[in-house]
């Protein structure tokens, strides 16, 4: 038995998005996640990458990791909205991939947008994560910076089409130490912000309050999700059904989608949409 089929799935599911790390690491998945110090992030190229319609801006990254630099060459840079901030979820969607080059995951200060719940639920029982536009504002998240071979897997594992797109909005930036990064990657809902409560709810911890968006953590907004719905039995038991059937994890997303507030996004800022060869 693997050691994941022995994960608490109610665990999971009140633990998204999962622990981050404060500081700069490297996720390699062969032997996890490394203490990282950024050396270099170079200036954009640009990068054809398989199945998406336009090159993107690509970098060589250089980071100091136990007094080895390691460079990855033409790494792309995706804001992590929820859990692909965090190597627990990084180490999960990459089981059966560990020959794969590492990915940095740092810190970074993204503006224009912020992290705001989306208006679906995961196979896994969660509220995920959307990134949202709010123009003047800003939001404490992570964004890694993956070899741009990677980015179709990361893709797929979030189900691109299905519920999100990938696109590279204007007027946003993520600032990662000293360097600015201009319309970094983002997943973006296709149904939009969960606004069950009239309006978005931040991810917590993850700044954007002067979006004007309230806070809440995973159990408070699934808890919102089974009011919502008018189910009145134990949350945990909601979460379990949510988890086992998937046409009522549907059936509830297409109400939560009733309601969603969308970022209405320019055909030019949609870099995928699962669509393309």
């Amino acid at each position: 038995m693997q050691p994941h089929d022995t994960e608490d799935p109610i665990a999971r599911a009140f633990g998204y998005p999962y622990p981050r790390h404060p500081g700069p690491v490297l996720f390699d998945p062969a032997t996890g996640a490394h203490e990282a110090h950024v050396v270099d992030i170079g200036p954009e190229r640009e990068h054809a990458v398989a199945g998406l319609a336009r090159p993107l801006p690509a970098r060589a990254v250089a980071v100091r990791v136990a007094g080895q630099t390691i460079e990855i060459d033409d790494a792309v840079a995706l804001v992590a909205a929820g859990s692909n901030g965090s190597t627990v979820q990084l180490a999960r969607k990459y089981r059966e991939r560990r020959s794969a080059r590492p990915t940095l995951i740092a810190p970074a200060t993204v503006r224009g947008a912020v992290s705001v719940y989306s208006a679906h639920i995961t196979s896994y029982g969660s509220v995920p994560a959307t990134m949202h536009g709010a123009g003047g504002a800003s939001a404490d998240l992570h964004v890694l910076l993956l070899p741009a071979e990677e980015l179709a897997h990361i893709n797929a594992t979030e189900s691109l089409g299905v519920n999100y797109v990938l696109a590279a909005p204007h007027g946003t930036a993520a600032t990662i130490e000293a360097v600015t990064l201009s319309r970094p990657l983002a997943y973006v809902s296709k149904r939009g912000a969960l606004s069950i409560d009239g309006s978005p709810s931040l991810l917590a911890g993850t700044g954007g309050r002067d979006a004007g968006y309230p806070a809440a953590d995973q159990r408070e907004m699934m808890a919102r999700v089974q009011r919502h719905v008018g189910d009145a039995g134990a949350l945990e038991e909601f979460v379990r059904a949510m988890i086992a059937d998937r046409q009522r994890r549907l059936a509830v997303t297409a109400l939560l989608a009733e309601t969603a507030e969308p970022w209405m996004l320019e055909e030019d800022e949609i870099v995928g949409d699962g669509t393309q060869a």
